[in-house]
């Protein structure tokens, strides 16, 4: 493993600082790393456990993030990287077990996902054995799993024994993170066994000019926050899921028809009551949404018997909630929505192009305003009326998730912002290319 901290001193100081913690050379067993995005945090934190793995034979360490994609989509790939061109270590690829070792040592570094949805109590982490964690995005994760991490500090016994530590990666949010580290480090009262170091992608010159070209195009609130590292909690200021949009600037009163030779992008939301579809073309530099339809307590049947009246001869393009791809009851003979979509639409497999999961609400709400901020997007104020309601009324929690719990309440269905954001999310993720 070979790395190079001369390009950001604050990496070379908490690498230092976490490997001294490891011999008992100071006091800070909990050393945090973070506070806006490309700041190195992940590189730097994967770089320690690779060093106490190696020089702590037979030891063992453990990565957590949310769940196991998040794992596979990140910060495996950055371990793979960092350990790129060594003949010292294998990978052990079993999802119940994924792991890579260091050969001469026998030190395991595992990666695990918290789960905490499938996993409410945690069973799945009772009798964790461990000489240190590294909590990745810990600002994603329960204070549950925090708790369970440290009573399981040490627990797996080798001589010599290091000195148990965990690590923590984190963005700006307005979570149990803040009020735990980050306003204790702003007011002087931070004090070990915690350490802090704040870190920003300005730190970084391996961030690209590409990276800052396209983080321009963040909407201002986030762009303070990822970026600036700015902890700001804007609920007192507007509570609004999407605060970016502006009626005057994304309402059009005018007659908005589709066009032949665009694509016309069908983007669908599956609730029974009701339920809902978002009609949209992409033109040049200009999302146009025609149509928003919300037909009450109706089926996938009459939803696409009435885009055929309104919208035949189209060329169809179909996203929508990942979760339509599974078998219901809803539906006829008990198959899928996107089944039933295909055969009515007289689709090609080509014309579906819908993800395996939904996007986290608040990485999605990120996209969602920057393109109400910077893109041009026109919505059709005579036939999407239910779109605009939600985009002006749906509120958001601390952490930017939907409030949606209320079903009797309009403002929490949501169903018309669920269409629009889903679209978002496929045919214009890589707007921000984070």
């Amino acid at each position: 493993m070979n790395v190079d901290f001369t390009k950001n001193v604050k990496q070379g100081d908490f690498f230092r600082l976490s490997k001294a913690a490891l011999s008992g050379e100071n006091p800070y067993r909990n050393l945090f790393y973070g506070g806006a995005i490309r700041g190195g945090k992940t590189f730097v934190s994967l770089a320690i456990l690779a060093f106490a793995a190696k020089y702590f034979p037979h030891s063992r360490w453990h990565v957590f993030r949310r769940d196991f994609p998040a794992l596979l989509a990140t910060t495996i790939p950055s371990m793979a990287k960092l350990l790129s061109g060594s003949d010292q270590w294998i990978w052990t690829r079993d999802r119940s077990n994924y792991a890579v070792e260091n050969i001469e040592s026998g030190g395991k570094i595992f990666f695990k996902g918290e789960n905490i949805d499938r996993d409410p109590g945690l069973t799945d982490l009772l009798g964790l054995e461990t000489n240190g964690i590294l909590f990745e995005q810990i600002e994603e994760l329960s204070p549950q799993l925090w708790q369970m991490g440290l009573s399981r500090l040490g627990s797996w016994y080798i001589d010599p024994m290091p000195f148990p530590i965990t690590l923590a990666t984190f963005n700006p949010t307005q979570g149990w993170i803040k009020e735990m580290i980050y306003e204790p480090y702003r007011n002087g009262s931070l004090k070990a066994p915690f350490y802090y170091m704040n870190a920003l992608p300005s730190d970084n010159s391996f961030v690209t000019t590409e990276q800052w070209e396209a983080w321009s195009r963040l909407d201002e609130r986030h762009r303070l926050q990822y970026i600036n590292g700015d902890w700001t909690d804007y609920s007192d200021k507007s509570s609004l899921w999407a605060f970016a949009f502006d009626r005057a600037q994304h309402v059009v009163e005018d007659e908005m028809s589709p066009q032949y030779e665009y694509p016309l992008y069908l983007s669908f939301d599956f609730n029974k009551n009701p339920i809902c579809c978002s009609v949209i073309q992409h033109i040049d530099t200009e999302i146009k949404v025609i149509e928003t339809i919300k037909l009450p307590n109706s089926d996938i049947y009459a939803l696409c018997r009435h885009i055929l009246a309104g919208y035949a001869g189209h060329f169809y393009i179909v996203t929508g909630d990942a979760s339509g791809a599974h078998s219901s009851a809803l539906v006829q003979d008990n198959i899928n929505y996107y089944t039933v979509i295909k055969k009515q639409l007289d689709l090609s497999q080509g014309q579906l192009n819908v993800p395996t999961v939904n996007p986290r609400l608040s990485e999605n709400q990120v996209l969602v305003n920057s393109l109400l901020s910077r893109y041009r997007v026109r919505i059709n104020a005579a036939k999407a009326h239910g779109l605009i309601y939600d985009l002006a009324n749906v509120k958001m929690d601390s952490e930017g998730s939907l409030l949606k719990s209320n079903r009797s309440d309009p403002s929490q269905q949501a169903d018309a912002l669920d269409t629009f954001r889903y679209y978002c999310n496929v045919f214009h993720g890589d707007f921000l290319k984070w």
